[in-house]
């Protein structure tokens, strides 16, 4: 029996456990939309204000779940604005599925109807756009080919590193209609197709391993957003405690282990503590967990930093291409970061380490307090206008360990990633593949959304939050208690951090009153000028079961002035 291929691209949808759409409905995907009507028990359908804000919001949603969400769209505009979102998800290796239309209208892709997407002549190429920013993409010409390519990008988005796979559709497809039992090569069902393990360590090298930890001086894990990806937040956390061993993570790594807890020495790189970044360089062994030490990570790959000559390096990742990508390893691992750890981890367990790991922790308190770990004194500045580092600080006192942490772009997200400390695994969530301005604004949506019992506090820049004004209207429809905290300095600051003084052009202008602008949207907002004013106004938006904005007017101080 024929079925509308709408029917059977939403039974997909159920059958994958993918169970959020994010998008606007334009082209011809309405007719694709048509198809999640009589799935609304089994999928939330979101409409975002914005294509991009609806690809980080899916961005978002892949982090947190481990799953793909759908974003869906017409082709022009994902194709262009959604990719300020899937770049994100590209570079940072986060599940995405992307279906958009090619807007030949009607079949008539060889006459340039406006809007067309199909690379012919009078038309902007979307497949290659797609192509240079998804792990995998397909046309699909007809339904048979829709459903294959649809199923495939379902394996291809989630199969070892994650990451955006998109279907591109012909005018066509959402109108046919299809016998399932007809389709060639035959539909079979879609678990065996995901059926997949992901990559795992062998015991040899995990017991080579644990005999490189043992026997190393001074290691240290430096652990990146695989271990995010993974999960494999008490794999790390119980290898520092057996071994004693400090734990430093990349940006997009924060939180991978509570920054509270004795081993953890801060984030490492240009954004990082002194603390992570000292005990980095002293390291005899650098044991790297889902992370490929990227330059922005390891000082640009300055060799005063990590020094392969001097240093063994131990990698482990999902994909193979980066052990052994910027720094020639000892060991290089392509194994899941969680799988990995609990084979390394029995392995030093059943070699009985004659070690004295609660030593090498009371050295690392010493050390810790003496390099004033989350504790510089510009954090405790009365300045007025209000020090970022400030506002940081009185951040830091109110958000319980149960609290989940958006980060946006600029240099709002610097003084977060220095001086924001974590009270849990996976607490705080931070863009960091592509990094763009406005990120974290919209992404945190979708994160209130997914973590509806918990408060979600997202902090931004001024320049940020002003490209997405809509996701005020977005928390009010949704009924999202969400809570912003924008750093106003009336710049765009990490820009402008890097012009002569007295050259300055396009990154100022006149001081915005988003207070006013969010009691518009319905918002409750307070302002806030002066240090003794920040605790109570972020308690208390913290403390509101609505949407809040606290709106702080810092200084615009370059971001390297107190982080050398």
């Amino acid at each position: 029996m024929e079925l509308p291929v709408r029917m059977l691209f939403a039974n997909i949808l159920v059958e994958a456990g993918i169970d959020h759409v994010f998008g606007m409905p334009g082209g011809n995907t309405p007719f694709l939309f048509d198809g999640l009507y009589d799935q609304q028990d089994n999928i939330r359908t979101v409409l975002a204000r914005h294509e991009g804000g609806a690809a980080c919001m899916a961005d978002m949603y892949g982090r947190i779940t481990g799953k793909p969400a759908l974003l869906m769209g017409q082709g022009a505009w994902i194709c262009s604005s959604g990719v300020y979102g899937i770049l994100e998800s590209y570079l940072a290796g986060v599940p995405m599925i992307i279906i958009a239309d090619t807007s030949d209208y009607f079949n008539l892709p060889l006459h340039g109807p406006y809007q067309n997407g199909t690379g012919d002549y009078g038309a902007v190429d979307f497949p290659n756009i797609m192509k240079s920013t998804t792990k995998f993409t397909t046309v699909a010409n007809n339904a048979n080919e829709f459903l294959h390519g649809l199923r495939l990008a379902i394996k291809h988005a989630t199969t070892g590193r994650p990451g955006p796979a998109c279907v591109l559709i012909k005018w066509n497809v959402p109108f046919e209609n299809v016998d399932p039992e007809l389709i060639s090569p035959k539909l079979y069902p879609l678990e065996g197709h995901l059926n997949t393990s992901p990559p795992c360590i062998s015991k040899s090298d995990a017991d080579a391993i644990a005999d490189l930890l043992i026997d190393a001086e001074n290691p240290v894990m430096a652990v990146g957003r695989g271990v995010h990806s993974a999960r494999a937040y008490e794999e790390v956390q119980e290898i520092a405690e057996l071994l004693g061993m400090p734990v430093a993570t990349s940006y997009m790594g924060k939180s991978a282990i509570a920054e509270t807890h004795d081993c953890a020495v801060g984030t490492m790189g240009a954004l990082g503590q002194k603390t992570a970044n000292d005990i980095i360089t002293a390291a005899d062994l650098i044991f790297a967990v889902g992370t490929c030490l990227a330059p922005d990570n390891t000082k640009w790959l300055s060799p005063d930093f990590i020094n392969p000559d001097k240093q063994k390096i131990i990698q482990i990742d999902i994909e193979p291409l980066n052990t052994g990508w910027s720094f020639p390893v000892e060991m290089g691992i392509t194994s899941d970061a969680k799988l990995a750890l609990k084979e390394i981890l029995s392995s030093i367990k059943t070699k009985s380490p004659k070690l004295d790991a609660k030593k090498r922790i009371a050295e690392l308190q010493k050390k810790k307090t003496e390099l004033k770990y989350f504790n510089d004194p510009c954090r405790f500045a009365d300045n007025v206008p209000l020090a970022p580092e400030r506002v940081v600080k009185e951040l830091n006192d109110v958000v319980t360990a149960d609290d989940i942490v958006v980060l946006d772009a600029g240099n709002n997200r610097i003084w977060m990633a220095h001086h924001f400390q974590t009270k849990k695994a996976g607490q705080l969530y931070a863009a960091g593949g592509a990094a763009a301005i406005g990120y974290g604004v919209t992404a945190s949506l979708a994160a209130q959304m997914l973590y509806a019992d918990k408060r979600v506090v997202c902090v931004s820049g001024d320049g940020g939050f002003m490209m997405h004004l809509y996701v005020m209207e977005m928390a009010r429809q949704y009924e999202l208690p969400i809570t912003y905290v924008i750093l106003n300095n009336s710049c765009l600051g990490n820009v402008m951090d890097y012009q002569v003084p007295d050259r300055r052009i396009a990154t100022e202008y006149p001081t915005a009153n988003f207070t006013e602008i969010a009691k518009a949207f319905g918002f409750d907002a307070i302002r806030v000028e002066k240090p003794d004013e920040l605790h109570d106004a972020l308690k208390k938006a913290l403390d509101s079961s609505k949407p809040f904005l606290v709106e702080a007017i810092v200084d615009n101080y370059p971001h390297f002035k107190v982080m050398g």
